[in-house]
């Protein structure tokens, strides 16, 4: 009787925290999300770049207030900071934790890539990190059942999970992005939204 009370209680507590499996958004959601211009979120977030022999891990925290963009990575057991990112299009700035300088640049990728050691297209993850393609690019939908999986700009989307928003809405709550040798995995814990 005692292990069948176990049983029970471990299959209770398990159904409680997993969430359910959300279906993609429609098109008005879509649209939706291509309207929202002023978000932040908090997500942990690994790279993986099997050639370079390299795996990174990050809390990441993003702000977006229409093209204007902050980004946040902290690591480690106490999340201190690695590099704060701030931008919009045609400037990017970086300031690496212990050192004074800012680095700056005309592309956030190019900046990531010679600071961090590893790119990830911001101006088009700024829709993808939605779960949606940018609007600016052709792009190729290659599922939409249990997940939302399309490709652009020579990468790989697929939002593995999303979560309810407010009322009628949904935004990624877990998705990868694969590009040649790198692939980054997203784990979105907290979106904020701004009206």
């Amino acid at each position: 009787m005692k292990a069948l009370l176990i049983v029970a209680v471990l299959l209770l507590l398990s159904a409680c925290s997993t969430s359910p499996m959300l279906p993609p958004p429609d098109r008005v959601e879509q649209a939706w999300v291509y309207e929202l211009e002023d978000w932040a979120l908090d997500a942990r977030i690994s790279i993986t770049q099997p050639l370079a022999d390299r795996s990174d891990s990050a809390r990441l925290n993003w702000e977006q207030q229409q093209d204007d963009y902050k980004i946040h990575l902290s690591a480690g057991p106490f999340n201190q900071t690695v590099a704060i990112m701030t931008g919009r299009p045609g400037r990017a700035e970086i300031q690496v934790a212990g050192e004074d300088d800012r680095y700056t640049a005309r592309s956030p990728e190019a900046l990531m890539q010679a600071i961090l050691g590893w790119s990830l297209p911001i101006r088009h993850a700024v829709w993808w990190i939605r779960g949606v393609p940018d609007p600016s690019l052709p792009h190729a939908l290659v599922s939409e059942q249990s997940n939302y999986r399309f490709t652009q700009a020579d990468w790989d989307i697929d939002i593995l999970r999303f979560q309810e928003i407010g009322a009628n809405h949904r935004l990624p709550s877990r998705m990868r992005m694969v590009h040649n040798e790198i692939t980054v995995n997203l784990v979105i814990g907290r979106w904020e939204l701004t009206p």
